[in-house]
């Protein structure tokens, strides 16, 4: 089910990396783990880690079985997609889905959020620029 794999050199796809993101999102707002839900497909927990990673593409069965197992329309894994040519990010990423989808993300946008805004959270958005481009 849905077991396509690429070959090392080649990149993975922003479209397969989006899906992934909202994957594991769902997921995880619904506290279900990796092994429950691929249970619920008939695949091995790795292959659902693949998924999320966009690093195996899911097939339109398997993408079925995700919006049911997960209980939301298949749509919605595409919703916030944002194209390469777009002008807001020009390598084709949604940031926010990118952030929620990182094991720290959502800690670090309601540790964020709970800032008051102002400087400090001017400082630490800089100090966060900073630290990720090595300056």
């Amino acid at each position: 089910m849905g077991r396509q794999t690429r070959p090392l050199s080649v990149a993975v796809h922003p479209v397969d990396r989006h899906v992934g993101q909202v994957l594991r999102a769902r997921r995880r707002a619904l506290q279900l783990s990796q092994s429950a839900v691929a249970a619920r497909l008939g695949i091995s927990f790795q292959q659902l880690q693949k998924y999320e990673r966009g690093t195996n593409r899911i097939s339109a069965s398997a993408l079925h079985g995700l919006s049911l197992a997960l209980d939301m329309p298949v749509a919605r894994f595409f919703e916030g997609l944002v194209a390469p040519e777009s002008p807001g990010d020009a390598r084709g990423r949604d940031l926010v889905a990118e952030m929620v989808a990182a094991p720290e993300g959502p800690a670090l946008a309601e540790a964020f959020l709970n800032l008051p805004p102002g400087p400090i959270r001017n400082r630490l958005t800089a100090l966060a620029r900073a630290i990720g481009t090595g300056r």
